[in-house]
């Protein structure tokens, strides 16, 4: 039976605004937290990426801070991520576990506020973990629109657009002046050896994705535009110190990712969506986008791919503006 611990606050711990609680669940004490206009008619629930982020991240991007003007918006820290608390069940750390408390997260926010016009916005990992979830046992039901941003779905797939995305840049960087050529041949050495590595659980093409710009596009005017309050967050913030360590698990754990495909899912999805993607993402590359769009099972009229310029692995980030105007078009359209 799911337990619920709700100990809301008229004001939370970090920025004295919104509903703070948390949802106990075989084992995991997974915080929420609600917060933008309380007069909207509009929730839009979040699904962070990763898997091991934190969803409590979003709070402090401008794009996010432009949604909240408008639209409640509800973050949580999935189970072995984040601010989540409790016992760390290695049996427990499956995708379908994560679907399954997507579930208990999503029940216990309906019922929390009824009357609402609710949408799901899953980034990365959260974007496939929303596919999976939206896809079985009439979840989508509950929701007006999918937002998909920048969602992995496949992980075959995205691997090799991935390798695709990176060995197609590195040419250029081969013959630019002053050029690291043994940084660069090191990454055509590195597939030429792994020619088909795994999607979650090998590492170094992340690594070599954020040389080429393809995780943040341009990250020194992404700090000037989402600039981080460190001392705020260490010192003032209900973010514990554990919240900054990537702790989600180790390469048995990540393996159980490769393999997932969540295509059929995608078969079952009827309900508006928005597949919305930095042009230049090279973490899951704005093809992903055209495949979820191609295998949906929604009407033509009612999904639509958005790949915006200069703009790498998170919209949110790297354009704000862009990013709050395309989701604030979609939400008013089908709220």
């Amino acid at each position: 039976m799911m337990a619920a611990l709700m100990v809301s606050c008229a004001e939370s711990e970090f920025l004295n605004e919104g509903d703070f609680f948390y949802l106990k669940y075989k084992g995991a004490d997974m915080p929420v937290w609600v917060k933008g206009n309380p007069n909207s008619d509009v929730m839009i629930i979040t699904l962070h990426g990763g898997p091991g982020d934190a969803g409590m991240s979003f709070t402090i991007n401008r794009g996010f801070e432009l949604l909240e003007k408008d639209y409640l918006m509800v973050y949580w820290d999935q189970r072995f991520s984040g601010m989540t608390q409790g016992h760390y069940d290695h049996s427990l750390m499956t995708p379908d576990q994560f679907i399954e408390d997507t579930e208990k997260i999503v029940d216990l926010v309906l019922q929390k506020y009824p009357g609402k016009s609710f949408f799901l916005m899953g980034h990365s990992w959260g974007g496939q973990l929303a596919a999976g979830y939206l896809g079985r046992n009439n979840h989508q039901d509950a929701f007006r629109g999918w937002i998909d941003l920048n969602g992995a779905i496949y992980g075959e797939l995205e691997s090799q657009l991935m390798k695709e995305w990176i060995l197609d840049r590195v040419p250029a960087k081969l013959v630019e002046p002053d050029s690291d050529i043994e940084f660069w041949q090191w990454i055509v050495d590195y597939y030429e050896e792994n020619p088909a590595p795994g999607n979650y659980s090998a590492y170094e093409p992340y690594f070599y994705v954020s040389a080429l710009r393809g995780d943040a596009y341009n990250w020194e005017e992404t700090l000037n535009v989402n600039p981080i309050p460190y001392n705020t967050l260490v010192f003032k913030s209900m973010f514990t110190f554990s919240y900054y360590v990537y702790g989600f698990g180790h390469q048995k754990d990540m393996e159980k990712w490769d393999v997932l495909d969540y295509t059929p899912e995608l078969g079952n999805i009827t309900i508006p969506s928005l597949m919305l993607w930095g042009a230049d993402d090279g973490v899951v590359p704005p093809g992903v986008a055209d495949y979820v769009y191609e295998n949906l099972a929604t009407a033509p009229t009612d999904k639509k791919v958005v790949k915006i310029p200069e703009c790498g692995h998170a919209p949110f980030w790297d354009q704000p503006e862009r990013f709050f105007e395309e989701v604030s078009l979609f939400v008013e359209n089908y709220k």
